[in-house]
């Protein structure tokens, strides 16, 4: 049963990790539609036929195309630097905090340096998982010892 469960539960953890990334592909399509869309606006405006004498200049149709340009750019990186900054929130939260022990890094750090695995000298990774499964299996005998009394 416990096997059964394991299996699911990674199914179900690589199915939300594809499921993220193509909700972050959507929302790259999103900011990209969102800019274009911005410089449509003033490409729009400008041809209105409106009198706003930019048109009777020799630099006018180059500078209203610049400019769209230029604002389909500013809004394009605008969002994805939103995105990005959306995209860095970790589970300890939105990361920059201000704590003095943060002091000249990002973020808070790795959850793993918050409780450092007790490490042994000269104890590689695979030595620590292996005794840490151990630990796993000794814990869960003294739970069942504990629960028959």
């Amino acid at each position: 049963m416990s096997a059964g469960t394991d299996n699911y539960n990674s199914v179900k953890a690589i199915l939300d990790a594809n499921r993220n990334s193509l909700m972050l592909l959507d929302l790259q399509f999103t900011i990209l539609a969102l800019g274009i869309g911005v410089g449509t606006f003033f490409a729009g405006l400008y041809g209105m036929n409106l009198k706003n004498f930019i048109e009777e200049t020799d630099f006018g149709f180059p500078l209203v195309s610049i400019s769209c340009g230029f604002f389909c750019m500013v809004a394009i990186v605008w969002g994805l630097r939103k995105l990005r900054k959306v995209q860095r929130l970790s589970m300890w939260g939105e990361s920059g905090s201000l704590s003095p022990e943060n002091h000249g890094r990002r973020g808070r750090g790795s959850w793993r340096e918050v409780d450092p695995q007790n490490q042994l000298s000269g104890e590689n990774r695979v030595d620590r998982t292996v005794r840490w499964k151990q630990d796993q299996r000794m814990n869960k005998m003294q739970e069942g010892s504990n629960e028959a009394l």
